[in-house]
């Protein structure tokens, strides 16, 4: 038996860039436009005409970048199944057993029409006796779901949590010595049912999971260093560089030594490095403009025959000059069907995300792609650059003061970035700030983002704090941080006369590349600085 819980059709201005809907129930959204999603840490892109089924509690965020109106759909529900039926009555109890995988999504299918006519219906406030109502919502709910499951894409967007985490520690751990078995131990699951789970989420086993990141590994220290085969075939988790020779020609039909002999790359294409290419002179044939993938800070930067990756640029570029590398992040591990279409159009080098100092990220690209010089080139600029913004700043940071960097999430949380993620790199190393103490102990020191909630917020509150708020009509913009006031920890937090608050923009701080970096680092400093000479007046 199915019940609704809600059913509305949201209007979306012209003027919005992010909305949130609040997942408390089985639920699925749908929109007339196509957007971009964020929820959990899984991105994506919605199409028009595409469904996506949440479960609680979850906060999805959407985001629209052009300038038009249209509706999302927001369809939730519960599910009761009969456990227990006698002459005098039957017993329902909630269930999700014939739900879908949270995080499901619809393919491009003739279902779509018919999905959204019914979940506009189902928004249809249509007069008549609550009896009927319930009866109507369910016959649509259960061809609704119904209609769902068949339009569902049969390869998954990502893998599922468990496999993730598999694939996080192989991705970690790559070169030791690791086995089926450990791996399937680790997670729960004999070694045969973890075989035929893997296969069919990632799409090969595990042995040649395995055997791809090590080559990806091999490949980047082939391009990027002068070690021997033997250091790094022991680096990638083989017994030597023979062995590691065999396997890498039988992986890419060329010798280990051949490859690093290659020309280097000059048509590129990129998932997430767009603005570390640019910092380096180089305009990317291709990019992912997501936007978590690509700022609006260096929007301007890129020429207008850039092929989107994301919208249909996979067979764009198969008709087009060939490409010669694409430059991708290792989170793409997790989705294996987007790494695959990149395979297509040509051989792509894995880079590990959020590891990385952020000089050494842009270090590494300049060796790939023979760029070496202009990477130091960058690195100085970048460096001196910081030095007078760091100068501009001492009338305004008094010694000893402390200084953090923190992100709001829309459920309350509050995020705390280590220097790999919105800019925090700016704050900690390239202003050479002083952080809160236990920001330096559980954040910096440990290089783990850290997670609190509102009422551990006074233990890493800095005298100068630099938040990241969503700016979205209806939520916590970014040109009103007083609205937090009305948040019971927030307003413990600003009561102390001394502190100060420098919202930041989510769009604008979201990505973490060289040109990105670069730009944030003058923003930031210009509102701590208008902040402070307003307080001073």
């Amino acid at each position: 038996m199915l019940v609704l819980t809600n059913a509305s059709g949201i209007p979306w201005e012209a003027a919005q860039h992010t909305g949130f809907i609040s997942i408390e129930s089985p639920s699925l959204v749908t929109c007339t436009a196509t957007v971009n999603f964020h929820y959990e840490q899984i991105h994506g892109v919605l199409h028009k005409g595409q469904t996506l089924f949440l479960y609680p509690p979850c906060s999805l965020e959407l985001i629209h970048t052009p300038a038009s109106a249209f509706t999302v759909y927001h369809i939730g529900f519960l599910e009761y199944g009969l456990t227990k039926e006698s002459h005098e009555k039957r017993v329902y109890e909630l269930t999700s057993e014939n739900l879908p995988a949270h995080g499901s999504k619809t393919g491009a299918t003739s279902q779509g029409l018919r999905i959204l006519a019914i979940i506009q219906e189902l928004t249809d406030k249509r007069s008549g006796s609550i009896m009927t109502e319930e009866a109507r919502s369910h016959f649509l709910l259960s061809e609704l779901l119904e209609l769902f499951r068949l339009a569902v894409k049969p390869a998954t967007e990502m893998v599922d949590s468990v496999i993730r985490d598999a694939l996080y520690y192989i991705n970690h751990h790559y070169g030791d010595h690791l086995t089926r078995e450990d791996i399937a131990r680790m997670t729960g699951f004999n070694a045969s049912y973890f075989s035929r789970f893997f296969q069919k989420q990632v799409g090969r086993s595990f042995q040649a999971h395995l055997t791809r990141v090590r080559m990806d590994k091999a490949k980047q220290c082939l391009l990027s260093t002068q070690a021997t085969l033997n250091e790094i075939a022991l680096l990638v988790g083989y017994a030597d560089g023979l062995y590691l020779s065999r396997k890498f020609k039988q992986f890419t039909g060329i010798s280990p030594s051949e490859y690093r002999l290659q020309p280097r790359a000059r048509r590129i294409a990129t998932v997430q490095y767009t603005g570390d290419l640019l910092a380096l002179g180089v305009q990317p044939v291709a990019a992912s403009f997501l936007p978590w993938a690509l700022s609006p800070l260096i929007q301007d930067e890129l020429l207008h025959d850039v092929i989107d990756l994301d919208e249909h640029g996979v067979e764009e570029l198969l008709r087009a000059e060939p490409i010669d590398l694409i430059i991708a992040p290792d989170y793409l591990y997790y989705l294996p069907h987007k790494l695959e279409k990149l395979e297509r159009i040509s051989q792509v080098i894995v880079l590990p995300w959020n590891q990385l100092d952020r000089l050494e990220t842009v270090r590494l690209i300049g060796r790939i792609i023979g760029r070496e010089q202009a990477a130091e080139d960058w690195i100085e600029h970048y460096t001196t650059r910081a030095r007078t913004e760091s100068d501009r700043l001492k009338d305004f940071i008094k010694p000893g003061e402390t200084v953090g960097l923190y992100e709001l999430w829309e459920d309350g949380t509050i995020c705390i970035w280590n220097a790999t993620a919105r800019a925090a790199y700016n704050v900690y190393y390239g202003l050479h700030l002083t952080p809160h103490p236990n920001i330096l102990r559980d954040v910096l020191e440990p290089d783990n983002h850290q997670y609190i909630e509102e009422d551990q917020l006074a233990e890493y509150a800095a005298d100068h704090m630099f938040l990241v708020l969503p700016a979205h009509k209806g939520g916590l913009y970014h040109d009103s941080p007083d609205k937090l006031r009305e948040r019971p920890g927030w307003r413990k937090v600003m009561n102390n006369g001394n502190r100060r608050i420098y919202p930041l923009q989510l769009e604008q701080f979201w990505c973490n590349d060289a040109l990105s970096l670069e730009k944030q680092l003058e923003l930031m400093v210009d509102i701590l600085i208008r902040e402070n000479s307003v307080k001073a007046r």
